[in-house]
């Protein structure tokens, strides 16, 4: 199955109803898309005027996700993406929540589950891998490449041509300079600045 499926119009459900869940709400309300609430394992809800429908493992039940569009919300990194990944071999598709106040320039790619927030740009030719948060005003300039599940946090800077690596995590604030490459899994502390190639390998 296809990780969005364009045919499924049902409300969206959210993995998640921390923090960065409710950011996913507001971006999928602003963006017009209706949200059917949260799935939490420590939640009982409502959270931010919308119900709590049980705990993580209800979106693996393939009764229960087929047709429906799912998107997982959680800050740490590999728990977004093993559980995005899990959902999609139980047969779910995964939503994309895209603030209407973000830049995608013609030729940007994002990918499936991914969340992008206000202010946030993504320039010609950038590609986004699946389970990424682009948080707000985060910049990914022209030709940039983030692997599955980076994380970027609200005012990151990546310059022309970055390439970063699957379940990186970029602190507040960071600056990649053009062409260095962020290591796959590394971390990179809020507001360094980085101009030669980061982390192992």
């Amino acid at each position: 199955m296809d990780e969005i499926d364009p045919a499924i119009t049902a409300p969206v459900l959210i993995l998640g109803a921390g923090g960065h869940g409710r950011v996913v709400a507001d971006i999928l309300l602003a963006a017009g898309r209706p949200v059917a609430g949260f799935l939490d394992d420590r939640v009982a809800g409502p959270v931010a005027g919308l119900p709590v429908l049980g705990p993580f493992a209800r979106a693996l039940d393939p009764g229960f996700g087929r047709g429906r569009a799912l998107i997982v919300a959680l800050g740490d990194t590999g728990r977004r993406v093993d559980l995005s990944r899990a959902i999609l071999r139980a047969g779910a598709a995964l939503a994309t929540a895209i603030h209407p106040f973000a830049v995608l320039a013609g030729g940007a790619q994002v990918g499936a589950g991914c969340s992008v927030s206000a202010a946030a740009v993504i320039g010609t030719g950038a590609t986004v891998g699946r389970f990424c948060i682009v948080n707000t005003a985060a910049v990914v300039d022209h030709d940039c490449a983030l692997g599955d599940g980076a994380f970027l946090g609200p005012g990151v800077r990546l310059c022309g041509g970055v390439v970063v690596g699957a379940r990186a995590v970029l602190g507040a604030g960071a600056v990649v300079l053009p062409g260095v490459r962020i290591a796959a899994g590394s971390r990179v502390r809020a507001g360094t600045v980085v101009d030669v190639d980061f982390g192992p390998g």
